[in-house]
C-alpha cells in the first residue's frame, strides 16, 4: 500500500472513470488499473465495480474511500505545515456564499486573508443557499457560507458551524407611516403590499408567516435585491430582509430605507455559518479562512 495508490483510488472514485482519472492525472490508464488491482489484492477486497457504463464503488469501496479522503487531507495538512515553515502556503481554496453573507462578512475577510496568504488561489462565488449546499455535497467547492436552516443542520452528510445570528426586519422607506416604530409584528403589516427577494430562504419565511397570519399581498418577486430596494424607496411596497444583508447598505446608512425588527413570530433570528462535507477534516487553509471570518466580526 502506498500514497500513489490512495491518490489513484480517490481520483477514480471522484469521476467514476479510470480513463478520465488517468487523463486528469496525466498517467496511463493501465498504470492506474494495475495500481488499484494491486491494492485490492493486498487487502483481499474489491474496491470498484467495473463495467462498460463506468467504474463505481462497491460497499466496501465506499467505506475505504471515506478513510482515504481523510488520509489525503491529513497529508495536505502536513504539506501545509511544511509550507508554513517555508513562509509560503500555496494551493487553492474554493468557497461559495449567499449574497447577504458575501457582502456583509466574506468580502471583509478576503483582503485580510489574502494579505496573509498571497500564494493561495482563492475562488469565491455568489449563489443562493440551495446552490451553495449542492456544490458542497457535490465537492465542487471546499466550503459554503449560508443560512443554517433546520433542514441544513439535520443533513447527515454535512458539518456546520455558526458564526453570527441575523435578525429578520421589516424594511420601509423613510416616509412610511411605519418608519417611526421601534418594532413591528406581523399584525401591524398584514395589509401592506410586499415586494420580495426571490430566494429560497425568503420563500420559506413568507410561507410560514402566511400559514400563521393569513395571506399577504405580494406585489412581485425580484431576483435582484437592488430592484427590491428601489421599489421600497419609491413607496410601492415594503419588504422583509435580514439585517445582515443591508447593514452596510448606502440607502440604510443615509436614511432612505429604515430597518425595523420583526417581533411576535417564531422566525425572527436567522443563524448563519459555514458548511462542509461531514467526516472530512479541515485543511489548514480552510480553518485559517474561518478564523479570519471570525476576526472581521470581533
Amino acid at each position: 500500500m502506498n500514497l500513489q495508490q490512495l491518490e489513484y483510488i480517490a481520483a477514480v472514485a471522484k469521476v467514476k472513470s479510470m480513463a478520465i482519472a488517468a487523463e486528469n492525472l496525466c498517467v496511463s490508464q493501465s498504470g492506474i488499473s494495475r495500481a488499484i488491482n494491486n491494492f485490492e489484492e493486498e487487502l483481499n477486497l474489491k474496491i470498484f465495480n467495473r463495467s462498460k457504463l463506468g467504474t463505481t464503488l462497491t460497499d466496501d469501496g465506499i467505506e475505504i474511500v471515506k478513510i482515504i479522503h481523510n488520509i489525503l487531507l491529513k497529508i495536505d495538512n502536513i504539506r501545509d505545515i511544511s509550507n508554513i515553515k517555508n513562509s509560503s502556503i500555496k494551493g487553492e481554496l474554493k468557497i461559495s456564499a449567499t449574497p447577504s453573507v458575501l457582502m456583509a462578512i466574506i468580502i471583509k475577510a478576503i483582503p485580510i486573508f489574502k494579505s496573509e496568504y498571497p500564494n493561495i488561489k482563492l475562488e469565491v462565488s455568489e449563489n443562493n443557499s440551495d446552490k451553495v449546499i449542492r456544490d458542497v455535497l457535490n465537492q465542487k467547492i471546499d466550503m459554503g457560507f449560508t443560512h443554517l436552516s433546520n433542514e441544513v443542520m439535520n443533513l447527515n452528510n454535512l458539518d456546520y458551524g455558526t458564526f453570527i445570528d441575523g435578525k429578520m426586519c421589516v424594511c420601509v422607506n423613510k416616509h412610511s407611516h411605519l418608519a417611526a416604530n421601534s418594532s413591528l409584528s406581523p399584525n401591524d403589516i398584514l395589509n401592506q403590499p410586499l415586494v420580495m427577494y426571490n430566494g429560497p430562504n425568503m420563500k420559506y419565511f413568507l410561507e410560514h408567516l402566511v400559514n400563521k397570519y393569513g395571506k399577504m399581498e405580494v406585489f412581485f418577486w425580484a431576483n435582484n435585491m437592488d430592484v427590491v430596494k428601489k421599489s421600497v424607496i419609491e413607496g410601492l411596497a415594503i419588504t422583509f430582509t435580514i439585517d445582515l444583508a443591508l447593514q452596510d447598505d448606502l440607502y440604510v446608512k443615509n436614511g432612505d430605507l429604515i430597518l425595523i425588527p420583526l417581533t411576535n413570530f417564531n422566525i425572527t433570528t436567522i443563524p448563519f455559518g459555514w458548511i462542509k462535507l461531514k467526516n472530512r477534516s479541515f485543511t489548514y487553509k480552510e480553518s485559517e479562512f474561518i478564523n479570519y471570518v471570525h476576526k472581521t466580526m470581533e
